[in-house]
């Protein structure tokens, strides 16, 4: 039948989702020790790159041999991530404790939500700029940073792209809160399979569809 043919487009859409819940699943065991999730999700962005460009294979293979490349920027950007998340989390339970309500209560919330949008658009740009190729070709992204990308650059031209294609990074951001409330607002039952076969990665295919044309790439056929 022509429907199961390798070159039709029901293989190439089914092949797709096969190489996107293994990269979801190997991202969820190598993010679970917390402290390997910037490398994580750095190598996650590697694969997903040479997916949205049709380029690649054996993704398994390369996600693992990505794991140990630039993992010391990453994690360290990591690190800050999560210390800012925590930060932002802690803010909100003064904020109720405080029992404070009204404009104040307003203003308070907007600010946080604007802090968040930052730090989620930021974080965005700064995985997908972590995972191209240390020497760039002269495309947009790449020529905001240097050839061996270190921390302050890669931040530096993260917060740059984040503000340049703000309407990307919005996109990209509400993709990320879409995943986020799919998951707590679906039963534990559904939502542990969800995240641990398929969530995560399809996001991040989304996020990179997105961010493809400012990074330079070309979409796949």
């Amino acid at each position: 039948m022509q429907f199961f043919h390798p070159d039709s487009k029901f293989m190439a859409a089914f092949t797709l989702l096969a190489d996107i819940v293994i990269l979801n699943m190997l991202l969820v065991v190598t993010s679970l020790p917390v402290v390997t999730g910037g490398a994580a999700w750095r190598a996650a962005n590697v694969v997903v790159g040479d997916m949205v460009q049709g380029r690649g294979s054996r993704y398994a293979l390369q996600f693992i041999r990505q794991l140990t490349v630039r993992w010391k920027t990453v994690s360290l950007y990591w690190v800050l991530l999560l210390l800012a998340g925590g930060l932002l989390v802690y803010q909100q339970f003064v904020v109720f404790q405080a029992g404070i309500s009204g404009f104040a209560l307003t203003a308070i919330q907007a600010l946080a939500l604007a802090g968040a949008f930052i730090i989620a658009g930021i974080s965005v740009w700064f995985f997908a700029l972590a995972s191209l190729p240390s020497r760039g070709d002269g495309t947009r992204a790449r020529a905001t940073i240097s050839a061996k990308p270190a921390f302050r650059p890669l931040a530096a031209a993260s917060i740059q792209l984040m503000f340049r294609f703000l309407g990307r990074t919005a996109v990209a951001v509400a993709i990320l809160v879409g995943a986020v409330w799919a998951v707590f607002a679906l039963p534990v039952a559904l939502s542990v399979p969800l995240v641990f076969f398929f969530v995560p990665a399809v996001a991040l295919y989304l996020v990179r569809l997105v961010l493809a044309g400012a990074l330079g790439q070309e979409l796949g056929d």
